[in-house]
């Protein structure tokens, strides 16, 4: 049974990842390379799908320089990441960032296709 999503109350943003606090009072930390390495766009997200373009994703996250992203809220369902540089175009489900809080697959082991997220 898959866990329940528990609502996010806070998110504060430091130099090199965020902590993430939910209202059952879990609280959590994803790095800002694991953030940008779960990239969903279209761009992004078909490199995780095999090992050598994946590395080669996490390759070039980690040679960014550290910064914090502005975020801002999509609707009521995702937060957007907006970085000085390097891909700001993904939109992160809540479901997705609670994933990454709980270092689960955001993809859920599956490969991406256009149009089936």
């Amino acid at each position: 049974m898959a866990d329940e999503l528990p609502k996010m109350t806070k998110l504060e943003r430091g130099t090199t990842e965020m902590s993430l606090t939910y209202a059952n009072g879990d609280q959590h930390t994803v790095s800002y390379d694991d953030l940008r390495h779960a990239c969903p766009c279209a761009k992004c997200a078909p490199m995780r799908n095999n090992d050598d373009t994946n590395r080669t994703l996490r390759r070039q996250i980690e040679s960014l320089p550290a910064e914090k992203p502005q975020v801002r809220t999509v609707g009521n369902y995702a937060l957007g990441f907006e970085w000085k540089q390097g891909c700001s175009s993904g939109i992160f489900r809540f479901e997705r960032i609670y994933d990454l809080a709980m270092k689960r697959d955001p993809d859920g082991g599956r490969q991406y296709v256009h149009g089936a997220w």
